[in-house]
C-alpha cells in the first residue's frame, strides 16, 4: 500500500478552517478524504458544524493536539487507517485540522518521529488559513499565530470580501514578510478554491527565493534561506550534509524542504525535514518537474544566525559543483 499523504490544516481561532472543511467534505472530489478534527474546548462544537452522517470524520475532544501529541494524533491516524481497511473504505488522503491555539511545530515533530507514521503515511505539508479582518491584531499578540504562518507551505486568505482591496494587499504583503516561501491565495466562495487546502507532497515542494530574516515575535527570530542550483549529488555526500545540518541546528531547524538530483537515480528525490528529522516522501518524475536539471532546497530555522543557513546551502552547492565528490566539511 502506498503511504497516505497527510496535510496539516491550521489557522488561528475564527479564521474559517471549519467553514472551509464543511464545504470541502461536500465536494465529490473529496469523498475519499478523511478529516480529523481537533478542538480546544470540551464540547465538540466544530463536529456539529460539519455535515452529519460522514463516517470518515474523527473528532478528538478534551484538548488541543499540543496537549496530546504523546500519541493522541498518531493513534487516531492508525485507528482511522485500520477502520478504513476493515470496512473497505476508500482512503486516499487525510486532512488534520488543528486547534486555532496550536503551534504546529511540535505537532509536525511528533508525527514524523513516530515510526507508525513513516510506515503508513507521508507528510504533505501545512496549509494555514488567514483571517484578513483580524490578521494584524492576531499576529501581533499571539506567537502561535505567527508560527502557523512561518511553517506554512500554503496560505489561504479568508474573509477578503469583508475588507477593501488596500487592506487585502497589506495582508498579502505582511504574509510575504513572515513567510516568503509559501504560496498565497485569496479565497472566494468558488468551489474551485476549496481544493487549495490540499498540498501534493511531490508537486508542491519548494519555491526558492533570496535568503532573509522575517519577524516572528519579540522572543525569537525565524530566518530562512533557499538555493536553486544545477548538478548531481552523490548519495553519501547528501547524507553527510544532512547529518551536519541536523546536528548543527537540531530542533531549531523548523523546516527543510528540497528537491535534489542524486547520481544514478533517474528522478529527483523530494526531502522534508521537521525538528531535525529528515525523510523523503518519494521522487519527482521528470514529467512533473519544471526544470529536470535543477536542485532546490529551503531551510527555515529559529534562533539561528542567517549566515549559518546560507553557509550550509553554499556547501551543498559546492558538493554538486564537484560532481558529488569532495572532502567532508563542517557546516
Amino acid at each position: 500500500m502506498n503511504p497516505i499523504p497527510v496535510v496539516l490544516l491550521t489557522g488561528f481561532l475564527g479564521s474559517g478552517k471549519t467553514t472551509l472543511l464543511s464545504r470541502l467534505l461536500s465536494c465529490p472530489g473529496f469523498q475519499d478524504t478523511a478529516v480529523i478534527i481537533n478542538e480546544a474546548g470540551d464540547v465538540g462544537l466544530d463536529h456539529n458544524l460539519i455535515e452529519r452522517g460522514r463516517e470518515d470524520v474523527v473528532l478528538l475532544e478534551g484538548g488541543c493536539i499540543c496537549c496530546r501529541l504523546k500519541g493522541g494524533l498518531n493513534d487516531t491516524l492508525v485507528a482511522l487507517l485500520r477502520r478504513a481497511t476493515d470496512q473497505n473504505m476508500p482512503l486516499r488522503r487525510i486532512v488534520v485540522e488543528t486547534s486555532g491555539l496550536t503551534d504546529p511545530f511540535p505537532v509536525l515533530g511528533a508525527l514524523i518521529a513516530d515510526p507508525r507514521f513513516s510506515r503508513n503515511f507521508t507528510f504533505a505539508g501545512v496549509t494555514t488559513v488567514i483571517d484578513a479582518v483580524n490578521f494584524t491584531k492576531t499576529h501581533s499578540l499571539f506567537p502561535e499565530a505567527r508560527m502557523q504562518v512561518a511553517l506554512a507551505d500554503r496560505l489561504l486568505i479568508s474573509k477578503a470580501d469583508l475588507v477593501d482591496d488596500v487592506a487585502t494587499d497589506q495582508v498579502d504583503a505582511n504574509l510575504s514578510a513572515l513567510n516568503q516561501h509559501a504560496e498565497r491565495f485569496v479565497m472566494t466562495s468558488s468551489a474551485a478554491d476549496d481544493d487549495r487546502v490540499w498540498i501534493d507532497p511531490l508537486r508542491d515542494v519548494v519555491r526558492p527565493v533570496a535568503a532573509r530574516r522575517f519577524w516572528a515575535g519579540e522572543a525569537s527570530d525565524i530566518v530562512s534561506a533557499s538555493q536553486k542550483f544545477s548538478g548531481e549529488l552523490a548519495y553519501d555526500a547528501v547524507n553527510e550534509w544532512l547529518d551536519d545540518v541536523t546536528g548543527l541546528f537540531g530542533d531549531r531547524l523548523l523546516r527543510l524542504k528540497g528537491v535534489l538530483r542524486i547520481e544514478g537515480l533517474p528522478d529527483a528525490v523530494v526531502l522534508h525535514g521537521v525538528q531535525g528529522l529528515v525523510y523523503s516522501p518519494g521522487t519527482l518524475p521528470q514529467s512533473i518537474g519544471a526544470d529536470s536539471a535543477a536542485n532546490a532546497i529551503i531551510l527555515i530555522a529559529r534562533d539561528v544566525e542567517q549566515q549559518n543557513l546560507t553557509d550550509s546551502l553554499t556547501r551543498l552547492v559546492r558538493i554538486a559543483t564537484a560532481g558529488g565528490a569532495g572532502r567532508r566539511q563542517s557546516c
